[in-house]
């Protein structure tokens, strides 16, 4: 599996999870134009981090495995509450953990939540990391 075919499960995914609007999510950091958080009471940034490959198998030709971990920052206004946050972490949870592509040899793992706490530029946020692999 290309990177290329990995980064368009991932944004696929993440499109069809329904725990804020998608106009609040982030999904191409480096996009045409600049994310505009102001005045969103929740936002998410999508990020893939591809990790080591490995050769599985040579047989009649060389088996690549993929490795990587999706990272979705989630953002609430500092000092607001974060019930928001959590519950779109719980959700969030549920629809990447163990979720396996149909199209392609692609599988999540256990999804971890990580609190960063205030940022510094006014957001208080949360990070997921859900691990893969893709053949």
């Amino acid at each position: 599996m290309t990177f290329e075919q990995i980064r368009a499960i991932v944004i696929g995914r993440m499109q069809q999870w329904a725990g804020i609007p998608p106009e609040d999510v982030d999904l191409e950091p480096n996009g045409d134009a600049p994310f505009d958080p102001a005045g969103r009471d929740i936002w998410a940034r999508l990020a893939d981090v591809p990790g080591l490959s490995s050769t599985s198998e040579v047989g009649i030709g060389p088996c690549v495995r993929r490795t990587g971990i999706i990272i979705i920052q989630l953002f609430v206004p500092s000092y607001k509450g974060t019930l928001a946050i959590t519950k779109a972490a719980d959700t969030l949870v549920q629809h990447f953990e163990f979720y396996s592509d149909p199209t392609g040899p692609f599988d999540c793992y256990a999804a971890s939540a990580s609190t960063v706490g205030d940022d510094g530029h006014g957001w208080y946020q949360v990070n997921i990391s859900v691990p893969y692999r893709a053949y």
